[in-house]
């Protein structure tokens, strides 16, 4: 009976580390041997050259002149051009002899001074060793990849973390990087590979009395952590107790209908949770695409130059000076922000500035967050002309909006003091403006206001705090909770397996067993394209091209 449970189901995802059967095809000349400078180019106190391959250790006993030193010990050596044996640095040499290594191949480093001619020359004579070649972008993860080091949303997480800008890239890159996301699909993937060899036994066997039997008393749960009570059976199953593998075997009956169907239930239940994440994962990659947004000459530019620190926006006092969008990427609370500052919103009657009008109107629609600028001496302090303001703007629907009221400084001339907010929030006034009607909520729910002067600053620290906490629950935290999805083909697969896993639901008691597994099988081949386990050489190149060359 194992071997009919075995033989029922094409071969399951490998794990991570698990052999190279992923490797076919997956580097071109996998006999070859690489090497690229893996640190960043230009002048630097140290630069490291990898090589990866089976031509590693010749490698560096020719340019050292000296045996592989012990397997993961720098050692010093002096490097000499193996043809003229001149000397071209003085540095340290590591030796990772395969599979023990970041890629699964041997592989040798050289810790060299990072001098360009240094670099240059130690490349140099690498090229002219026979059976060694640059290597292209990406090639170390790939064979990495190959050799069953990590699995592509590993090699994901890799690359993002080389990417990372802030500390919460960074973190979500780290957590991916080192198989979260990886191991939760790897999860999933296990559960439908048993319910689909119980599924397919019980097809090919049924009518094998002594093979149904043993085949109805094996298995286990897989996606809850207690009991699975019993729910209504599919005709072709048999009465079960309760599902846990503490319970005796006579009262486990996991293959029958109940047991089937319960996984796949809680199976979709998680799946269509980890899609409903408000795509905190994807906004914490690129960035959250934030719209500074108002009527003209409120100071948008101003606050453009005064969050990024710089004059990165030309300011003038004339109104409609901005026609088209200028964009930045900031570092916000350690969340990673791209801002757009765009022409003032007006019915324009010249033809440029109209252009950039609608050109505002269209990066508005595509925003995350949008910073809603008001003339603070030209808007009454009250609910509803505050949220008459904010509507006439028409930022989208449901999209997350704070509201600035700039030229603090000049509530002075009003019977104002822009010092009441400073850093601690805008005054009573203001407050009560976030229980007034807006485009962006419903009534009672309108945005977070506060007063700022871009010209002198004051208010500064109080919005920063307010942006921090909006991008705090757009990209949530990523070291909390289920690992996040993090690129669009995820969603596109997850979507893909969800839909198998209804269809397969929809069915009901009486559907046709056959067509039951091929569902499984479909959703179980989603899952697989996302790791990298199933049907990968399509998105192969497109995942490793954006690394760097010696990565």
């Amino acid at each position: 009976c194992a071997r009919a449970l075995s033989s029922a189901v094409p071969p399951a995802a490998v794990p991570p580390g698990a052999g190279a059967t992923r490797g076919t095809g997956a580097t071109r000349g996998t006999g070859d041997t690489i090497f690229a400078l893996s640190s960043a180019p230009g002048r630097c106190g140290v630069a490291v050259i990898r090589a990866s391959g089976p031509g590693s250790g010749a490698a560096l006993r020719s340019l050292t002149g000296t045996p592989e030193p012990p397997p993961r010990v720098m050692a010093l050596r002096r490097i000499r051009d193996p043809q003229s044996a001149e000397s071209l640095d003085r540095g340290l040499v590591v030796w990772f002899p395969g599979p023990h290594s970041f890629t699964g191949e041997d592989c040798a480093e050289l810790h060299v001074h990072g001098g360009p001619a240094v670099v240059s020359g130690v490349l140099q004579a690498l090229g002219r060793l026979p059976g060694l070649r640059p290597a292209e972008p990406g090639e170390f993860t790939r064979r990495a990849f190959a050799h069953g080091k990590l699995d592509l949303t590993a090699a994901e997480g890799l690359r993002d973390l080389i990417g990372a800008e802030t500390e919460a890239q960074r973190r979500q890159a780290l957590r991916q990087m080192e198989g979260d996301l990886g191991r939760l699909y790897q999860r999933w993937s296990h559960a439908l590979t048993q319910a689909l060899a119980h599924l397919e036994a019980y097809i090919d066997f049924s009518e094998d009395d002594n093979v149904e039997e043993e085949v109805l008393t094996q298995g286990e749960p897989l996606l809850c952590h207690g009991c699975v009570p019993t729910v209504a059976l599919w005709e072709w199953g048999h009465p079960g107790g309760l599902s846990h593998p503490s319970h005796s075997r006579s009262l486990f009956v996991p293959l029958t209908g109940t047991w089937v169907r319960v996984t796949v239930r809680a199976l979709l239940q998680e799946l269509r949770g980890h899609l409903r994440d408000g795509r905190r994962g994807e906004l914490l990659r690129g960035g959250v695409r934030a719209v500074i947004a108002g009527p003209p000459n409120v100071g948008k530019s101003s606050l453009l130059n005064l969050l990024c620190r710089r004059p990165a926006a030309i300011v003038s006092p004339t109104a409609g000076t901005t026609r088209d969008v200028l964009e930045v990427a900031l570092d916000i609370g350690g969340y990673p922000l791209v801002l757009s500052d765009t022409a003032g919103l007006r019915q324009a009657t010249d033809p440029v500035e109209r252009e950039g009008v609608a050109r505002a109107r269209t990066r508005l629609c595509q925003a995350d967050l949008v910073l809603a600028v008001l003339d603070a001496t030209s808007v009454p302090p009250t609910p509803a002309a505050l949220g008459a303001a904010l509507a006439a703007l028409e930022p989208p629907p449901g999209t997350p909006c704070v509201l600035v009221l700039n030229k603090a400084d000049l509530l002075r001339g009003h019977g104002a003091s822009p010092s009441a907010t400073g850093a601690q929030g805008p005054p009573a006034t203001l407050l009560s403006c976030r229980g007034s009607p807006s485009a962006t909520g419903a009534q009672g729910q309108g945005p977070p206001a506060t007063l700022l002067s871009c010209k002198t600053g004051e208010g500064l620290e109080a919005l920063l705090e307010l942006l921090t906490q909006q991008l705090a629950q757009l990209c949530g935290d990523p070291l909390l909770g289920s690992p996040s999805l993090t690129q669009s083909r995820h969603s596109r697969h997850l979507g893909a397996c969800a839909a198998a896993l209804q269809r397969f639901g929809d069915l009901g008691d009486s559907g046709d067993l056959a067509v039951a597994a091929e569902q499984l099988r479909v959703a179980r081949r989603e899952l697989g394209r996302i790791t990298g386990h199933v049907g990968a050489e399509d998105v192969l190149d497109i995942i490793f091209r954006d690394f760097c060359v010696g990565k």
